[in-house]
């Protein structure tokens, strides 16, 4: 294929942190009456610098104020640190239905799971997938499912 002799691979950086503790006066997921529902939602943006990577995936933690706004988040767990900044990105602009406890609007502390698959368009039809550096499949650990759009 023309042009694809000097692809270049990218090493993933994964991320890997503890779940930080709760703060005072924030709920867990599991004490609310009434868990947080997202009314607002934003997807995060495939890093560009990670096209040669096909899929990736994030976790982050979060807190959901008793206003609705998204405070305190870090990311858990990443393929790559890309990836996590860019979920971090996204969450950040999430807005919820807070939780309750007591029909008290709370602050409460979630997880949620990002999963990245490379946009359509950044290879076209007649591009065949290079293949992996050292003959390695990919991490294929987490589990991830594919959207048509």
């Amino acid at each position: 294929m023309a042009g694809c002799e000097n692809y270049e691979y990218v090493d993933e950086h994964p991320v890997e942190n503890q779940i930080p503790p709760l703060k005072a006066g924030v709920y867990s997921i599991d004490s609310v009456d009434v868990r947080p529902v997202a009314t607002h939602q934003v997807e995060p943006d495939y890093p560009f610098a990670l096209e040669s990577i096909l899929s990736g995936f994030a976790s982050v933690v979060f807190t959901v104020r008793a206003d609705g706004k998204v405070s305190d988040a870090s990311v858990v767990r990443a393929d790559d640190v890309l990836f996590g900044e860019a979920a971090l990105s996204a969450i950040r602009k999430w807005r919820f239905r807070p939780a309750q406890v007591k029909g008290l609007a709370v602050d409460c502390r979630m997880k949620l799971p990002f999963y990245f698959a490379t946009p359509v368009g950044m290879y076209s039809r007649d591009d065949s997938m290079p293949d992996p550096p050292n003959g390695k499949a990919p991490n294929d650990s987490h589990p991830a499912t594919i959207e048509q759009r």
